[in-house]
């Protein structure tokens, strides 16, 4: 992320250009973006009943959570300049490099039967939609700005729980849990805007996103009855916590009717 910086630094200051208009920041812009999204989120089973002794719960207990994720997107609103004071709303569309979690766990004890109990969520969303009000500091070729707003989540998923016999090739069980993440949040931040030559600029930007934790579950069998027998009446309590991520970007925007030079 420090490369990133330094890059839009080392851009903003051999391109600047000075603005031919009295309201340089008034009207509508459309960009892209670039970044990395470092998250944290996780997704704890622990098996309950009058099967999960302690030997059990030791051996199969886990938990799997977020991480790092590239992202990149759009970005487009409009601002409204009155003498140095900018505000405006803005929505932000960005795809995040997410993929499925699993974390697989080979139990050989005795009290349950032996096998691989497979546990797999998505512990990052595939995307945010953001929108929110911006309000910054018109320079002639620089807008510091902080923003709040709500953020979506795309692609949140169920996470589940599989179990494969040792004598068997696939899953003859399953335990279905909540989502690791709520849908809904939000995020507040701020960032700067850089005035390139023409109608361009070069943003650089720092955002915190919440989104609540998913609902805790106490994950039942939902394999044929012989299969859920054969693990004796066992269930699991599926937990999340809180899903927050701390959001860097650097973005190129293109103004509407001004930075002409």
């Amino acid at each position: 992320m420090n490369r990133l910086i330094a890059l839009g630094w080392l851009l903003g200051v051999a391109t600047l250009a000075q603005a031919q208009s009295d309201t340089p920041w008034n009207g509508a812009y459309l960009g892209i973006n670039v970044g990395d999204a470092a998250s944290s989120g996780c997704s704890a089973w622990t098996p309950v009943g009058a099967a999960a002794d302690a030997a059990i719960t030791a051996g199969i207990a886990t938990s799997h959570c977020g991480g790092g994720r590239g992202l990149g997107g759009l970005q487009f609103g409009e601002m409204f300049q009155s003498g140095r004071v900018v505000w405006g709303l803005g929505l932000d569309l960005e795809a995040a490099a997410s993929s499925d979690r699993t974390l697989s766990v080979k139990y050989t004890g005795t009290a349950l039967p032996a096998g691989n109990y497979a546990f797999s969520g998505r512990t990052s969303p595939r995307g945010y939609v953001i929108a929110g009000p911006r309000l910054g500091f018109a320079g002639d070729v620089w807008l510091p700005y902080v923003r709040a707003g709500g953020i979506v989540a795309i692609g949140s998923q169920d996470a589940s729980l599989s179990f494969t016999p040792a004598s068997e090739p696939k899953s003859v069980a399953t335990f279905g849990g909540g989502r690791n993440f709520s849908t809904a949040g939000w995020v507040a931040g701020g960032g700067t805007e850089i005035g390139l030559n023409g109608a361009w600029s070069i943003s650089l930007e720092f955002l915190h996103a919440r989104l609540g934790k998913g609902s805790d579950v106490a994950a039942t069998c939902g394999g044929s009855a012989s299969a859920c027998a054969l693990l004796g009446g066992l269930s699991f309590d599926n937990e999340h916590d809180a899903f927050s991520a701390n959001l860097y970007r650097i973005g190129i925007t293109h103004w509407f009717g001004y930075w002409q030079l």
